[in-house]
């Protein structure tokens, strides 16, 4: 692979009694070669170092905005940010099994946000804000679905609502913010992988993601603090059909069917997630850390299907961290670590699929286990 990036941003400022903005912008150009040389080969007589593929992905990018916040009295603000973004992607050649990825795409996007600040008092803050946001497929999409213009993928389209709160006091600390995400064609995993090893995605026209997150911190002695943070969300696929081919055994014949499989889970979304860090200040400049996450159960691809889904698990680390000082270093600081330290057993990551015998569903999946135990000292200096 042989690449190149250029790019240029600018931006202006503009502060006065009761408003803050800023305009500004970019321009950036990425050429990517990808290309296989023959190095070696049992058979044949290939010369060494032969050329066998090759494809070139170019992007163009333009941007410009404007944002500014406006205080309307001491307690409340508002603010509203416009974007406009132009995407040109272009595709030549052929991929390592000599398929053409000659394509070509461009995008014009408008991306609006809108929101209120709320200063309740110097301890508490609420907000509330409106978004549009658009993302351009990857080129890793463009390539897994070229040649067949059924699969091109599509822009995906999310309207954001969110609505939040933080409260601050001496020894403690809370905030909260609930999402309402609803999207039109959201790029979702199929639970398949590429042949290197990227998620194959494909467009749903409507799908949505509610939730809220909530951050704690107690600080009740000066020698130990604890952090936590929670989610919990609904992360919803509306009236996902199902795609397959269906096997007859007498013959092995293919036959292509769909069935709809009503509201189900985003593949890779687990509905809870949560983590903890307490901390422990030994010394001065020692601190020691319990580190616990906790990861809810997810399926790997679009059926809910318990065949194809990510067991929940927990996992807790130790953290030792030592700053020692040293004159002549700016900072140093040692940590050592013991990852997994009850030896949890699990898998963080899954892919797989399905197909049909007989009008039978047949599963096939592959784990991705993760480290047991296991220990880790990391030093770093700053000078």
């Amino acid at each position: 692979m042989s690449n190149g990036y250029y790019g240029l941003i600018y931006s202006f400022k503009y502060s006065g009694a009761r408003i803050d903005a800023t305009a500004g912008g970019g321009a950036n150009y990425y050429s990517g070669d990808h290309y296989g040389k023959i190095i070696w080969t049992s058979v044949g007589t290939f010369e060494k170092g032969l050329q066998w593929y090759w494809n070139n992905g170019t992007k163009k990018e333009f941007n410009i905005y404007g944002k500014a916040d406006y205080s309307l009295n001491e307690k409340l603000s508002v603010f509203g940010d416009l974007q406009y973004r132009f995407i040109s992607y272009e595709m030549t050649g052929d991929d390592d099994d000599l398929k053409d990825l000659g394509q070509q795409h461009r995008y014009h996007f408008f991306n609006p946000k809108a929101g209120l600040f709320l200063t309740l008092n110097s301890n508490q803050d609420a907000y509330l804000s409106f978004s549009v946001a658009n993302r351009e497929p990857t080129r890793s999409d463009f390539k897994e679905a070229a040649g067949d213009i059924n699969a091109t993928p599509r822009q995906e389209r999310l309207f954001d609502t969110e609505l939040g709160y933080k409260l601050r006091g001496e020894k403690f600390s809370l905030s909260a913010n609930g999402y309402y995400m609803l999207y039109d064609d959201q790029l979702v995993p199929t639970g398949e992988l590429s042949n290197t090893g990227y998620s194959i995605m494909t467009n749903v026209k409507k799908s949505y993601r509610l939730g809220i997150e909530i951050n704690a911190g107690i600080r009740p002695f000066n020698f130990f603090s604890w952090d936590i943070g929670l989610t919990a969300s609904r992360n919803k696929i509306t009236d996902f059909v199902e795609y397959y081919v269906d096997y007859n055994t007498s013959d092995w014949s293919e036959e292509y069917k769909s069935k709809s499989l009503g509201t189900v889970d985003i593949a890779y979304s687990p509905s809870l997630i949560g983590s903890s860090d307490m901390t422990f200040k030994i010394l001065k400049n020692t601190e020691f850390h319990i580190i616990s996450k906790y990861v809810g159960k997810q399926y790997f691809d679009n059926t809910m299907s318990s065949d194809r889904m990510i067991d929940p698990y927990i996992v807790t680390n130790l953290r030792l961290d030592l700053r020692p000082v040293i004159r002549i270093i700016k900072r140093t600081e040692i940590q050592f670590i013991v990852n997994n330290i009850f030896n949890t057993e699990y898998e963080s990551n899954a892919y797989g699929g399905n197909w049909y015998e007989d009008g039978n569903e047949k599963t096939w999946a592959y784990y991705f286990p993760q480290a047991g135990t296991n220990f880790l000292v990391r030093v770093g200096f700053t000078f």
